[in-house]
C-alpha cells in the first residue's frame, strides 16, 4: 500500500503555539545556551561558533551513538537522552537552555521535540514524523499536490515483490526510510535485484524498507534556512543549490555550487519552498534532496533538518558565501534569518574520495592532493589513515574563477586514487 499522512499529533508539548507554529521568544543576543542535540563524533561546529557571542553549548547524546568529543572548555556540559523527553526537558532547563538545534540527522526528531517542550522555536513537532520517514514524507506531498516518487513502506519482501509487479515501474530503489542514514539505497530492475537489496538492507524480519520509483534525472541537494522574517510570518531562504553527480554504484562523487540565477534554480526553489511548509519545516536549517527531469520537475526524495557541513564553516563561507552553521547562529542570536547574500561568480566543486579497495591513506600522493591549486579546503584527512572499499574517505573542496582549472584539479585526484592513494604501489 502507498502511506496516506494521516498525521500524528504532537507529543506531551508544553510549548506555546499559535495555529500549530512553535512560539518564536525573544533571542538572547549575550550570554545564552544552546543544546546540540546527537552532535557528530568530531564534536558541535556550533560550539566556537556561539562561544565567540558569549553562548555556551550543552551536547545532548543519545545512548546508542558516540559521545561528542569537542575540547571541553567549549561545552558547558554533556547529557545523555534516555527515552524520557520531560526528563531531558527538565535537565536543559535547569542549565538555562535558550535555543535547540540539531547537530547531525539522527537529532532531528529530538531537537523539534525538545524545543517545543522548552518552549523555545523550532519546527513544528506534530510533524516529525512526516520529515523522519521518506515514506511518510512522499505521502504528504502527494497528497498537497506536489510532486513526490511512487512508493511502498513494508517489512514483507513478498508484498514489495508484488507491488513492483503491479506498477510495472522499469527502475526502482530500495532503500531505508530514514533519511539520517546516508547509505545510498540499491537500483533495481528485475525480482532479483530487489531480493538481493533486500536481504543486504534488512537487518531484521520486523525493519521496513521503501520500494520507490526511481527517477533517472539530475540530483541536487538544496541547502534552506528558515525563520521568521519582518512581517512575522515563517519563510524559507534557499542558501545553495549543489547539482551532484553519482557512481553507478549510486555513491556521490562530485557536487557543483550552482548559479541561483537561472530558471531551473528557480524552478527548484520554488518547490523546495513549496515543500519545506508542507512538511512543518519553520525555523533552522534543512536540506532538500530533490530531482528534476524534464517531463515532472522537481521531485522531493528526502529531508534533513540539521546543517550537515563537511567542511570547516569558514572554509566553506570564504568559498562559497554560504555557511548552515554560521546562518544557523545569526537566526540563534537575532531571532531572524540572514538576508541572502549576492550570488558569487567563482565556481565551486566538492569532491568525494572514494577508495574502490580497503588500504591506508598514502602521505606522499595525500599531500599532491591538498596542495592542488584549487583546493580551497578539506575535510580530516590524515596520512596512514585505515579506508575502507566503497566509503567515503573524505572531501575536497575546490574553488576557482575557471571551471576548466577544477576540472583539471578533478582529474588529478582519480588519478591519484588509481595510482596508490589507498595504499597500492604508485
Amino acid at each position: 500500500m502507498i502511506l496516506s499522512p494521516t498525521r500524528p499529533g504532537a507529543t506531551g508539548s508544553n510549548a506555546r503555539t499559535t495555529g500549530g507554529v512553535a512560539a518564536v521568544v525573544a533571542p538572547v543576543t549575550t550570554g545564552g545556551v544552546a543544546a546540540v542535540v546527537a552532535p557528530v563524533v568530531a564534536g558541535t561546529p556550533y560550539a566556537p561558533a556561539l562561544a565567540r557571542h558569549g553562548w555556551s553549548c550543552i551536547a545532548v547524546t543519545l545512548p546508542e551513538t558516540d559521545h561528542a568529543d569537542a575540547a571541553p572548555s567549549r561545552l558547558l556540559d554533556q547529557i545523555t537522552h534516555t527515552g524520557s523527553l520531560r526528563r531531558t526537558a527538565r535537565d536543559l532547563a535547569h542549565r538555562g537552555t535558550t535555543a535547540v538545534v540539531a547537530g547531525s540527522p539522527a537529532g532531528c526528531e529530538l531537537a523539534d521535540r525538545l524545543a517545543a517542550r522548552l518552549g523555545l522555536p523550532g519546527n513544528v513537532p506534530a510533524t516529525a514524523d512526516l520529515r523522519r520517514d521518506t515514506a511518510w514524507t512522499s505521502a504528504a506531498l502527494r497528497d498537497a499536490g506536489l510532486s513526490a516518487p511512487r512508493l511502498l513502506r513494508t517489512a514483507s519482501l513478498g508484498e514489495a515483490l508484488r507491488w513492483a509487479r503491479f506498477t510495472r515501474l522499469p527502475q526502482l530503489v530500495v532503500e531505508h526510510p530514514d533519511p539520517a542514514l546516508t547509505h545510498a539505497g540499491a537500483l533495481c530492475r528485475t525480482p532479483a535485484d530487489i531480493r538481493a537489496a533486500w536481504h543486504r538492507q534488512q537487518h531484521r524480519d520486523s525493519q521496513p524498507l521503501v520500494v520507490r520509483e526511481h527517477h533517472p534525472g539530475t540530483q541536487f541537494r538544496i541547502h534552506t534556512m528558515s525563520g521568521p522574517v519582518h512581517d512575522g510570518n515563517d519563510t524559507h531562504t534557499v542558501t545553495a543549490i549543489w547539482c551532484e553527480s553519482h557512481t553507478r554504484e549510486r555513491q556521490i562523487q562530485r557536487a557543483d555550487l550552482l548559479s541561483g540565477r537561472g530558471i531551473l534554480a528557480r524552478a527548484l526553489t520554488r518547490y523546495t519552498q513549496r515543500a519545506l511548509t508542507i512538511l512543518g519545516v519553520r525555523y533552522g536549517p534543512a536540506q532538500a534532496t530533490v530531482i528534476y527531469t524534464s517531463d515532472r520537475g522537481p521531485t522531493l526524495t528526502a529531508l534533513r533538518t540539521d546543517a550537515g557541513t563537511e567542511f570547516v564553516p569558514e572554509a566553506l563561507r570564504a568559498a562559497t558565501g554560504h555557511d548552515p552553521v554560521a546562518d544557523t547562529v545569526h537566526l540563534i542570536l537575532t531571532g531572524r534569518r540572514e538576508e541572502p547574500r549576492p550570488a558569487r561568480t567563482t565556481h565551486t566543486t566538492k569532491v568525494a574520495l572514494l577508495p574502490r579497495q580497503d588500504g591506508t591513506v598514502n602521505p606522499e600522493l595525500l599531500h599532491t592532493l591538498t596542495s592542488l591549486p584549487t583546493v580551497a579546503a578539506h575535510t580530516p584527512l590524515i596520512a596512514g589513515t585505515a579506508v575502507n572499499a566503497g566509503q567515503v574517505a573524505g572531501w575536497l573542496l575546490l574553488a576557482a574563477e575557471d571551471l576548466r582549472a577544477i576540472n583539471r584539479d578533478h582529474q588529478a585526484i582519480r588519478a591519484a586514487e588509481n595510482c596508490g592513494l589507498y595504499g597500492r604501489t604508485a
